[in-house]
């Protein structure tokens, strides 16, 4: 039977290790034994990472349906780690924002994720690792639209996998 692509192609690499790393997070959530499902912990990411954006953005950039993450922020509402109020802008949309609350599940989290981003480029060189940061971002904005930046990347689709500044932050 003849295949579209070979299995080894870049597509399908990406892939795998987008549900790799994933499931490897999750798993490291749940032995870590964090009051937060891995679901949750990656919803208050974004909301850390967008606060004040209504939920069907948040939803949007996570890659759920609004309902899955409407779910998960109702959880995370009565846990008090997230707050929803009416958007300045349209009084029938609701604006999410962490609590301060959810700075202890950041630093909960931070390690946990810290240990699978080691864990994943375990083996590569700092050059490797700095080569591969460039060479996926530009990847990602090709997709995406996403201007390219030095800095500020409010952007990137996976805020727990953004370990560069989680290190930076630890260390500090």
């Amino acid at each position: 039977m003849s295949q579209l692509l070979p299995g080894n192609a870049l597509g399908f690499v990406i892939v795998d290790l987008g549900r790799l790393y994933r499931q490897a997070f999750e798993k490291a959530v749940i032995d870590a034994g964090m009051e937060l499902t891995p679901g949750e912990i990656r919803a208050l990411a974004y909301v850390g990472r967008y606060s004040g954006s209504r939920q069907a953005v948040l939803a949007e950039r996570m890659g759920v349906e609004p309902m899955t993450l409407s779910a998960y922020l109702d959880r995370l509402e009565a846990r008090g780690l997230i707050s929803r109020s009416v958007d300045p802008n349209d009084r029938r949309a609701k604006v999410i924002a962490p609590t301060s609350s959810a700075e202890r599940v950041f630093e909960e989290a931070r390690p946990v994720a810290l240990a699978v981003y080691e864990r994943t480029v375990s083996g590569l060189s700092e050059d490797e690792r700095k080569t591969v940061d460039v060479i996926m971002r530009k990847m990602r904005a090709n997709l995406t639209n996403v201007p390219l930046s030095d800095g500020d990347d409010r952007d990137a689709p996976e805020p727990l996998a953004d370990v560069a500044e989680m290190r930076v932050q630890g260390a500090a």
